[in-house]
């Protein structure tokens, strides 16, 4: 055998040990955990994120829900004192009010769908990371017993390295398809679990908006008769 022929196998050789090693499904089982609890802390961020802006949208519903109370009095004390500008200015305030506040109320109710559906997501996560978990241990043990069988076995029967090293391309091949087919098939139950709300608000049309003012003024100026009424049979 030449020196060139002596190189080239031993080059081989160690082409394939670093090819398994690098395919070692161990080593896929490992990072394929990681994967999942790093999707575990991404859900646990986003859990807080949400959480947050849901305790930032109360407070202000809060402060909302005063100022109207607020314009209320101002509202009723200007009829009271015969000073239907001031009152139109407190009603005007108090509708603006309303209007956020029903929009602020739109917000919540999405944000708290979200924080459910995190949570789902999140124990659900759990659990099959729980599941995973204990079955990497199993195949690995397995991967280890039958790594060392078939040592064994092709030392014992005398297999040449050229048609091991076939068998082992077609069993490489078809463990990279198994797991390309379960990567996939967890990818979609994460999707359809995750599934998260749109808070963004619609583009508002011209013709909406334009009624939205009209419907306003004319809230206001239901308000003011009625306090006016009020304020009328109270005197008589």
């Amino acid at each position: 055998m030449s020196v060139f022929t002596r190189f080239k196998s031993i080059l081989q050789v160690r082409v394939n040990e670093a090819a398994e090693v690098f395919e070692d499904p161990r080593a896929s089982l490992d990072y394929s955990l990681a994967k999942l609890e790093e999707t575990h802390s991404q859900i646990g961020r986003s859990l807080i994120d949400v959480s947050a802006a849901k305790n930032r949208l109360d407070i202000q519903a809060s402060q909302l829900s005063a100022l109207l109370e607020k314009y209320t009095e101002q509202a009723q004390a200007a009829v009271a004192e015969g000073r239907d500008d001031l009152a139109r200015i407190a009603v005007e305030r108090k509708q603006d009010a309303q209007s956020r506040l029903v929009e602020l109320n739109k917000n919540l109710e999405n944000l708290t769908t979200q924080a459910e559906n995190l949570k789902q997501s999140e124990t659900k996560l759990e659990q099959k990371i729980a599941l995973f978990r204990d079955k990497k241990e199993e195949l690995k043990a397995v991967y280890d017993s039958s790594r060392a069988q078939l040592q064994l076995h092709e030392a014992l029967s005398g297999v040449s390295t050229d048609m091991a090293d076939v068998g082992n391309t077609i069993q490489r091949a078809e463990a990279r398809i198994r797991t390309m087919q379960a990567r996939s098939n967890a990818i979609e139950k994460l999707v359809a679990e995750g599934v998260l709300t749109d808070v963004l608000e619609p583009n508002v049309d011209v013709v909406d908006r334009e009624l939205g003012q009209i419907r306003r003024k004319q809230a206001v100026e239901a308000e003011l008769t009625r306090l006016k009424a009020s304020k009328a049979g109270s005197a008589s």
